[in-house]
């Protein structure tokens, strides 16, 4: 039944919505991770069931599940899947100079201060043929199914085809505003007016920082790590952010607190595939993205 039902996908973006929906569990979801809207997904899975004479979710309310139909066109859509990624690593090869579109996933944080100022410019002059995506957010594009080519990220890539390097060590601070520095040193940390980033009432890095500050409740709680830091910068508190933001944000200082426990380090690294390491146009992306944010590690010389 599969094999039949997959000689009826005649084309790669059927295949690609499906698997969407599969692994987002949504339609709505699905519409995110494929950069559309909603109802194009769901037209679209709509259009492919009709072709195939048979349904493939059962739609809920918030999400939707995978009939056996579906089940059984999985690993032949997966298949179908590792082809043309495979197809598109070889057309990347065969390229001789660094032109073409480059997608990296990154924070909004790092592309706002690090990657916009510090390292397109220079990418741009200096290959004009280049071309950016800048993909930014909280969530984790999956690099092995092509949804970026370089990511940076606060955790060490999973072995596999994936390649990268920690690039920096990030010490963790207590960021204030400096026109704002003055009125609050010497304050205990339950006197210190703290702000948070929040995601979906989750466990963030920040709110473990927090709670071993003894912080039990915030003055201001933020769903934007950008808007968190232009409260910090407004002067109307004090966040736990790397001490590297200084640097890039001249208007925020570290706040001493003798009383303070060490709170730690941010690790972060730069990942590819492993197939686009060499590739022209992803290779001049990669080292110049290694070589600004090693920049950001105050234990190499250079800074």
């Amino acid at each position: 039944m599969a094999r039949e039902a997959m000689q009826k996908l005649t084309q790669w973006e059927d295949v690609r919505y499906f698997l969407a929906v599969v692994r987002q569990g949504s339609f709505s979801g699905a519409a995110r991770a494929l950069a559309t809207d909603q109802s194009t997904v769901s037209r679209r899975i709509a259009l492919l069931e009709h072709a195939l004479g048979q349904p493939l979710f059962e739609r809920g309310p918030r999400t939707v599940r995978r009939t056996p139909q579906a089940e059984a066109l999985l690993d032949a859509a997966q298949a179908v899947e590792r082809a043309v990624l495979a197809m598109e690593d070889a057309a990347s090869r065969a390229e001789a100079e660094p032109r073409g579109r480059v997608r990296i996933a990154l924070t909004e944080g790092l592309a706002q201060h690090v990657v916009v100022p510090r390292i397109l410019p220079g990418l741009f002059a200096a290959h004009p043929e280049l071309a950016i995506d800048l993909r930014t957010g909280d969530e984790v594009l999956d690099l092995a199914r092509h949804e970026a080519d370089v990511s940076v990220r606060f955790f060490r890539p999973a072995r596999g085809e994936l390649v990268g390097q920690r690039v920096a060590r990030l010490p963790l601070a207590v960021l204030v505003a400096k026109r704002a520095r003055k009125r609050w040193a010497g304050r205990s940390i339950g006197e210190l007016p703290w702000t948070s980033y929040v995601k979906d009432d989750l466990e963030t890095p920040e709110s473990r920082m927090l709670a071993r500050l003894g912080v039990g409740r915030t003055r201001l709680a933020c769903s934007s790590v950008e808007t968190q830091l232009a409260a910090v910068r407004a002067g109307l508190g004090v966040a736990v952010a790397p001490r590297a933001l200084t640097l890039a944000l001249p208007d925020l200082a570290a706040l001493d607190l003798p009383e303070a426990p060490d709170l730690g380090t941010l690790e972060l690294f730069v990942v590819t595939r492993a197939a686009l390491r060499k590739v022209p146009r992803v290779a001049v992306v990669y080292d110049a993205l290694v070589e600004a944010l090693r920049a950001l590690d105050p234990s190499r010389a250079e800074v």
